[in-house]
């Protein structure tokens, strides 16, 4: 993963081997905090993968056996904006939210980003706002732009 800075601004280049790493290290970064509630991705309605590109949600949606409906957020945001980098997760989310989840629906965000590492966070729909649970389990009401915390998963 590099970037290059040049008079358009920002170009990011990927190589062949992101998606492959993450397709290995997508279920580990989501383990800390689907096991402690006993669930499986199964068990989570929404998720809010980042767009790194289509064979990163393709990957993503292999590891974690998760449904095409899924990836809906993530795949129209990578449609409709592409990859702005690990912050395009929060865009993701604002999508899948859009659908009005009920109170309660558990939601899991992921985010990839420098160095190849996997962010994670599960989420709980509260109103307009959202829960966030941490690895550790300590809860707390934030702003999505808080709610993507580090798990240590990284190639």
């Amino acid at each position: 993963m590099a970037w290059n800075i040049g008079d358009e601004g920002f170009e990011m280049v990927l190589s062949t081997e992101v998606p492959k790493l993450i397709g290995v290290h997508a279920a580990e970064a989501v383990a800390p905090l689907l096991d402690p509630r006993g669930w499986t991705p199964d068990d989570v309605p929404v998720w809010a993968v980042h767009p790194g590109g289509r064979a990163i949600l393709d990957r993503t949606q292999d590891a974690l056996h998760l449904p095409d409906s899924a990836l809906t957020a993530s795949r129209a945001v990578l449609r409709d904006h592409g990859n702005m980098s690990s912050a395009t997760v929060l865009f993701v989310l604002r999508e899948a939210l859009e659908a009005r989840p009920a109170d309660g629906t558990p939601v899991v965000a992921l985010a990839f980003g420098p160095g190849l590492t996997v962010e994670a966070a599960s989420l709980t729909v509260v109103g307009s706002a959202v829960a966030a649970a941490d690895a550790s389990g300590a809860p707390a009401v934030v702003d999505a732009a808080d709610a993507v915390a580090p798990v240590g998963v990284g190639a």
